[in-house]
């Protein structure tokens, strides 16, 4: 089957291209859609797609493509998936599936009854924030009380475009790290608690350009949660729930290793059972994609699950106060 990857920037060539260039069936049948086509070019070759399928623009793919991957910048995937969509293509979306909650649902309403969307968050497909989910489903935690969660780096993505923050944001504040990292976490928290958090106070910096640091407190039910993000330094990069049966802590990026501490504090390490392998989660989301447009199985990722976690950072981002003393605020007015 015909796809299309629209978009050949850092995360196509991270993360679509090399599964697509390893099937010798999807490298023959893989369109690439680049505006730039010395880019577009230039990544076939590299990956041994063909030239011939290098294209700029989403209307001259040909009519047998009912498939694509959407990995152009995020501030882009509203106006291409609903381009898309209207060819009846149906859409994986990369992360985040649309810069605001309003947008998503745009995209999902412009989809119903024509096409398929999901979104690659993912990060809940691997083995620790799998496991987590399912001991809190399980009964183990008890009830949730508290999650800490704490997210940063050296921004080091490398990104072609340098849309993240060259680009001015049309209305309210220009968005940087509580939508790159945010998103992630924010997704997680909402498909571990199946609820979206109600925000209680939150404070950034940015000061009329993108944000590099965030901090909030939200609370689900009867859970208080407190989320550090950082673009300017390393942040403790590391989560901990905390429930009335026991506690589970875990490390950003390491998806196979979790801790689990008791009530009296004795610990236990796990190993969350499945493969972390980057790689082999992108197939695992391109296959599931493939299969399901073609009739058989169940999304991994159904995409109106990703709204919540999109309208708490929209709510975060019109709520959040400067990070500075109010004896500072005159200076920056």
């Amino acid at each position: 089957m015909p796809l299309a990857i629209v978009g050949s920037g850092a995360i196509a060539d991270y993360y679509y291209f090399p599964v697509l260039a390893a099937d010798p069936h999807l490298s023959a049948n893989t369109w690439i859609v680049e505006p730039a086509l010395d880019r577009g070019v230039k990544a076939a070759k590299k990956f041994g797609f063909r030239n011939d399928q290098v294209v700029g623009r989403i209307d001259d793919l040909p009519p047998s493509i009912r498939i694509a991957a959407n990995a152009t910048p995020s501030h882009l995937h509203r106006g291409t998936t609903v381009a898309l969509i209207e060819r009846d293509i149906s859409v994986l979306v990369e992360k985040p599936f649309a810069e605001t909650a309003e947008d998503a649902r745009a995209m999902i309403a412009a989809a119903e009854g024509r096409a398929i969307l999901t979104a690659n968050h993912f990060r809940r497909l691997t083995p620790s924030y799998a496991f987590v989910r399912d001991f809190i489903a399980s009964g183990q935690l008890g009830e949730v009380k508290r999650i800490v969660w704490a997210e940063g780096h050296k921004f080091d993505w490398p990104t072609q475009s340098g849309f993240n923050f060259r680009r001015p944001w049309p209305d309210g504040r220009p968005r940087g790290a509580l939508l790159d990292i945010g998103v992630h976490i924010f997704d997680i928290i909402c498909w571990w608690l199946d609820a979206q958090p109600k925000v209680e106070k939150a404070v950034m910096d940015g000061y009329g350009g993108p944000e590099c640091f965030v901090s909030t407190q939200l609370s689900a039910g009867g859970a208080e949660i407190d989320v550090s993000i950082s673009f300017l330094n390393k942040l403790a990069n590391e989560f901990r729930i905390e429930g009335t049966k026991a506690t589970i802590r875990g490390v950003t990026n390491d998806f196979t290793r979790l801790e689990i501490i008791s009530p009296a504090g004795a610990r236990k390490t796990v190993s969350a059972p499945g493969n972390s392998d980057r790689t082999d989660i992108a197939r695992r989301m391109i296959t599931n994609f493939l299969e399901v447009v073609a009739g058989s199985g169940s999304l991994l990722i159904e995409a109106a699950s990703v709204v919540p976690p999109l309208a708490v950072i929209d709510e975060i981002y019109a709520g959040a106060t400067d990070y500075l003393p109010d004896c500072y605020q005159e200076w920056v007015a």
